[in-house]
């Protein structure tokens, strides 16, 4: 019969297909968006060059400035003012224990005064040039213990801040410390410290 053969009403088969489309020059990272990195890099890339290299000007280690003054600030509330400093090993991992002592101090040679009876700063660490953050407990050799001892049994913790030894020469490290427990209780400032033994 015509029209009843296998071919007389063929079925038509339709099927989706999904085609994704990716041009070369597009990165894709969200599906059927594309973002021309390359024309986004030739048009922008000199000032890519120049955020990369002022980002390396500020690494050349000098990132860091302080203020050009003697140590100095407060302890309990009152005035405090840095005029020299001793070092005295205390462990035989040369580790020292450094004392800031205040312009109330008679002595000329720091080392004549290992315990001073006056507030001063204390400080324990091993000495070398770097950068130390101030810890209430040492646990690595980059850390810096910093006290403000009213007298031999009233000694506060400093809990933030940081200490940089720039030089090392003939037994005197010079350097900047920057120590704070509270409002009433911060230092900061350049010093000496005389490594006595």
């Amino acid at each position: 019969m015509p029209g009843r053969g296998k071919d007389a009403h063929p079925k038509t088969l339709t099927r989706t297909i999904n085609v994704r489309i990716v041009r070369k020059d597009c990165f894709m990272t969200i599906p059927n968006v594309c973002f021309p990195y390359r024309k986004f890099f030739k048009i922008n890339f000199p000032v890519l060059i120049l955020i990369i290299l002022s980002g390396l000007a500020g690494c050349n280690g000098n990132e860091i400035q302080v203020p050009d003054t003697p140590l100095e600030g407060q302890i309990s509330g009152a005035e405090w003012n840095y005029k020299s400093a001793n070092g005295y090993l205390i462990s035989s991992d040369f580790q020292y224990r450094v004392r800031f002592l205040s312009d109330k101090e008679s002595v000329k040679n720091p080392c004549t005064l290992p315990n001073p009876s006056r507030t001063h700063v204390s400080a324990v660490f091993y000495p070398s040039v770097g950068s130390f953050f101030i810890a209430p407990q040492l646990i690595d050799d980059n850390q810096v213990q910093v006290s403000f001892e009213l007298s031999i049994s009233q000694k506060l913790i400093a809990t933030s801040g940081f200490m940089e030894i720039y030089a090392i020469d003939s037994q005197v490290a010079t350097g900047y410390l920057q120590a704070t427990l509270d409002e009433e209780n911060t230092i900061g400032g350049r010093f000496e410290i005389h490594l006595c033994n």
